[in-house]
């Protein structure tokens, strides 16, 4: 299965007034990455427009708040004003986000859970009614761990990688744009209302993600598009990278980009089922 990964310009925020709007344009951004099961989302530095500081970290809080199962929310995150309207948000309920079960009933389970220290040994919390014994190092971090039973219960570190299924996404930055795309090894896909239409080029696309697995989605800003955000680092768009339409003949002037990654990765996904 093709590992689908978005990038998206840390200028996206500068339209929105206030927190709440922020938090609202990030869950909207949050849910459809949950629903089409990207499992990356880079945060690229947009030289082309001048983005408040803060919008990267409350970018990157909510994100990974709704992406974290709400069984450990209230262990990971404590009260701070980015997260002020946290609690009205559409849930995610992604497959990770699991529900309390009897514990008495697992012998074989992966779970996200909260590594704490007690009585000089690691146990993770995974939202049950008691601890269980860690095997690792992660102390004080967010893990994804295998439990298992062997007289009892045991959890230890799992990649996502090694699982299947969808596990949620990992919320990473890029200094740029132009870094991003040089460092990233997968077929890469730009969208632009000056590219070629996406139906013409897919075939070729879909031929080559079968080489690379890996297809990276990216996304301009509301000021400017790619073009432009890698003119302002000295850099033009590649030939090896696919710069298409995903919405030729569009009814309004824009597309906004919660709108953008909605409809773009439903098109894609539909593609990449077939």
């Amino acid at each position: 299965m093709t590992n689908l990964w978005i990038a998206i310009p840390d200028s996206c925020l500068i339209e929105s007034q206030t927190i709440l709007d922020k938090s609202y344009k990030i869950s909207q951004i949050s849910r459809s990455c949950s629903i089409f099961c990207v499992k990356k989302i880079f945060i690229y530095h947009d030289n082309s427009t001048k983005a408040e500081k803060i919008d990267k970290k409350i970018m990157r809080t909510i994100l990974e708040y709704l992406d974290t199962p709400p069984y450990l929310r209230k262990k990971i995150y404590p009260k701070m004003w980015i997260l002020k309207h946290a609690g009205i948000l559409p849930p995610i309920k992604s497959p990770h986000h699991k529900a309390l079960i009897d514990i008495k009933n697992i012998k074989n389970e992966i779970r996200f859970g909260f590594v704490v220290k007690q009585n000089d040994s690691l146990y993770v919390d995974v939202g049950l009614q008691e601890l269980i014994k860690y095997k690792g190092t992660q102390l004080g971090k967010k893990v994804l761990v295998k439990i298992s039973y062997n007289g009892q219960l045991l959890a230890e570190d799992v990649a996502k990688e090694e699982l299947d299924g969808y596990w949620g996404y990992d919320v990473k930055f890029a200094d740029s744009l132009s870094a991003l795309l040089e460092n990233t090894n997968c077929e890469i896909l730009m969208t632009s209302v000056e590219g070629r239409q996406f139906t013409k080029h897919v075939d070729n696309l879909m031929g080559n993600l079968k080489l690379s697995k890996n297809l990276l989605v990216v996304f301009g800003g509301p000021k400017f598009g790619l073009k432009k955000i890698l003119e302002f680092e000295n850099k033009k768009i590649s030939q090896n990278h696919y710069f298409l339409n995903m919405f030729p003949n569009q009814g309004t002037q824009t597309v906004r980009l919660e709108e953008a990654i909605l409809g773009t990765l439903s098109i894609v996904n539909n593609y990449l089922h077939t």
